[in-house]
């Protein structure tokens, strides 16, 4: 990688092969970060979480030092990644607001400006993908959106994050939030969708691998020929009676019954497009 100098008001940044870096956090979004900049040659000074159990467990799998104890995160790094719930990023934030280097969120629905009272060097490296510690993926599965405080900070956080993922872009926050709610759609409605579908079986003891050869042509439908072209079914036929019948199946479940209601409307409304 080309090493270049990041001048701020108050430090050097150095762009190289391997950034000092702390985690904030031991969860399924910081432990796939983790893994990824660490295997990338990173060195991970710190991993810290409220928990010592969870940062403990983490830190073991990499070979790092991991603490419940905040006097125990170093004071200075190149990189600091708060990687815990949306709602507690403020306060767990303010508690190393002494540190030096940048900070870094990794959400998807939070402004950069929540971290402005932190440190003057901040910005976001948020994965746009679905992250269960579980579960390896590799980085070239994951795209990262990144936004910096300054062009400097942008140019840092786009350094590191090309040093470990294939495809990084620069947006803003306001568009992240944009993509974040383009993502919910995506991946948490349709997972809950498939998760109806098998629990109508699963109640009437089917078996719901049964769906599974639809899920697949479903998902590579929507990849090979897009998501207008390869639909079918009672909406976009127009086909009320089916649905009737469906609804009436759907009795003794009525909140199912309106979101079949709705998303069939909503198909219905866009099928002519």
């Amino acid at each position: 990688m080309r090493k270049t100098n990041t001048v701020f008001k108050n430090q050097i940044i150095e762009s190289s092969d391997s950034y000092k870096i702390v985690m904030i956090g031991a969860g399924n979004v910081a432990t796939h970060v983790s893994r990824h900049l660490h295997s990338s040659g990173h060195k991970l000074q710190c991993i810290f979480s409220k928990s010592g159990v969870s940062a403990k467990t983490l830190a073991s799998e990499l070979g790092v030092p991991g603490t419940s104890n905040r006097e125990e995160v170093p004071a200075e790094a190149d990189f600091y990644f708060i990687c815990v719930p949306d709602r507690e990023v403020p306060g767990i934030a303010s508690k190393f607001s002494d540190t030096k280097g940048i900070w870094l969120h990794t959400s998807g629905a939070l402004p950069m400006s929540i971290l402005q009272t932190v440190s003057d060097h901040y910005g976001v490296l948020y994965p746009l993908q679905t992250l269960s510690r579980s579960r390896p993926l590799a980085a070239s599965q994951i795209p990262c959106l990144v936004e910096g405080s300054t062009e400097d900070v942008t140019a840092s956080i786009m350094n590191l994050a090309l040093s470990v993922f294939e495809r990084v872009e620069k947006v803003n926050s306001e568009q992240r939030l944009v993509i974040h709610t383009a993502a919910v759609f995506t991946n948490n409605f349709s997972s809950h969708m498939i998760h109806i579908g098998r629990e109508l079986l699963a109640q009437r003891d089917m078996d719901p691998q049964l769906l599974n050869p639809l899920l697949e042509e479903t998902f590579a439908k929507i990849r090979d020929l897009g998501t207008v072209e390869g639909r079918t079914g009672p909406a976009v036929r127009g086909d009320q009676g089916t649905m009737n019948k469906h609804i009436e199946l759907l009795q003794d479940h009525p909140a199912w019954q309106k979101l079949y209601t709705f998303i069939s409307r909503d198909i219905e409304r866009t099928r002519d497009r």
